[in-house]
């Protein structure tokens, strides 16, 4: 799923598929139509006629599927949010060489994705932490599921006896922070023009600053 896609929508009359896929293809639809008008309109000033008419589903069938609003932005979130998190995970375990190389991969992946889908950008970044107390929760826990990317960092670092216990969020706290301005700004398709920022920001706690300089204006290897 993406923010973009329209692959999903099933041919018209009848077609024999089963009940499942029909489902699950009216679904993804859904959530994919939220991301685009959420994006596009804010989450408050979307309401489930934008979303339906987008996706080219019934009235009928939101409400067998989703409660409410609320629920299909949730559910859409979920969906987004695994993607990302799996795109960065995939760029890190991948990059040869030590642990702050594969941060840095992690990195740029990240804002690859996020400049390429401005719709999901949005929707991640910002329509989240506006939508609901329940969206904004989804959001925070986002953000926690970075944490065990860092957990080899504090170990290896060598000022590791020295470090806040918080040293990881604030690390990410910090580098979500740019992006948000950034994406809110509708300015989303040039965050790789940031990545060294994030870079810096991310590893500075704990490499120390030099060493984080170093990395920031390294040239990423190819996996």
């Amino acid at each position: 799923m993406t923010g973009t896609s329209h692959s999903g929508r099933l041919p018209s009359g009848r077609h024999g598929l089963p009940r499942e896929v029909i489902v699950r293809s009216q679904r993804e639809r859904l959530m994919e139509a939220m991301v685009r008008v959420a994006a596009d309109k804010g989450y408050e000033a979307t309401t489930v006629a934008d979303v339906i008419e987008s996706a080219g589903v019934s009235r009928t069938t939101f409400y067998e599927l989703f409660r409410d609003k609320e629920e299909c932005f949730l559910a859409a979130y979920d969906a987004v949010a695994n993607i990302l998190l799996a795109h960065v995970e995939r760029a890190f375990r991948k990059q040869p060489g030590s642990w702050e190389h594969r941060i840095h991969a992690g990195l740029a992946a990240m804002v690859d994705l996020l400049a390429q889908e401005s719709a999901v950008a949005r929707m991640v970044m910002v329509e989240s932490t506006a939508a609901s107390p329940a969206a904004r929760l989804r959001y925070r826990e986002m953000l926690t599921r970075f944490m065990p990317f860092l957990d080899e960092g504090r170990a290896r670092s060598r000022f590791a006896s020295q470090l806040p216990a918080a040293t990881s969020s604030m690390a990410i706290g910090g580098a979500a922070a740019l992006i948000f301005d950034e994406v809110r700004a509708d300015r989303a398709p040039e965050l790789r023009e940031h990545l060294p920022d994030l870079v810096y920001c991310v590893l500075m706690p704990f490499l120390g600053p030099e060493a984080a300089v170093r990395e920031m204006r390294r040239e990423l290897e190819p996996p």
